[in-house]
């Protein structure tokens, strides 16, 4: 019988007798597996298998530990040199900070007055504290330090007394500002001159 025919008969045995099926399957020559042999081969395949998965598992940790290493000292070095950039960027906008603020120091002793005097340690300026003072000697000490001249409208706005703040650091505006919250100031500017209403 040929293969064609057999195959037919598997996919529709419905068309075929019992004695054809039969006849089929006589000639059919099925190997039947020795199970011990099977087995053995089994047994050895899967260990050669195992083995070769132990090697191959051993060759992948050791090959992704080299990749781990690599990759921490490559992190290493790109943290050591961001680390370095902004140390060196730091210390050079200090030092160009410090330039500047001796800039700005040496400035303002030159317009200053002789009886004005500056403080010794100009980065570290500390708020004055009015307490209870005129604001003609608020504004005064103000001006002077930020090359103003003051101009009163009237007579009794230089007495106003106050409690009052100053940060050196602020600009002119800004203390301007401040002053301008208060009910009975009102002070605006013109160039280098303060105006008070």
């Amino acid at each position: 019988m040929k293969k064609e025919e057999q195959i037919r008969m598997l996919l529709h045995p419905e068309d075929y007798t019992d004695e054809q099926l039969d006849q089929m399957l006589d000639e059919t020559d099925v190997k039947v597996p020795d199970a011990n042999e099977a087995w053995e081969e089994l047994k050895n395949g899967r260990i050669e298998e195992l083995k070769y998965k132990k090697n191959f598992n051993l060759l992948t940790l050791q090959s992704f530990n080299s990749i781990k290493k690599i990759a921490a000292m490559f992190v290493g070095v790109l943290m050591l040199s961001g680390i370095a950039y902004a140390a060196v960027h730091m210390i050079r906008s200090q030092e160009s900070g410090v330039r500047s603020q001796e800039a700005v120091v040496s400035t303002n002793t030159q317009h200053l007055s002789p009886n004005t005097q500056t403080p010794a340690d100009s980065t570290a300026m500390k708020p004055v504290v009015y307490e209870d003072a005129e604001l003609a000697t608020i504004l005064n000490e103000i001006a002077t330090f930020h090359q103003c001249e003051v101009v009163y409208k009237s007579e009794a706005s230089k007495h106003i007394r106050l409690y009052f703040t100053w940060n050196q650091k602020a600009t002119i505006d800004d203390i301007i500002g401040t002053f301008n919250k208060f009910e009975r100031i009102h002070i605006t500017r013109d160039n280098k001159k303060l105006i008070v209403e």
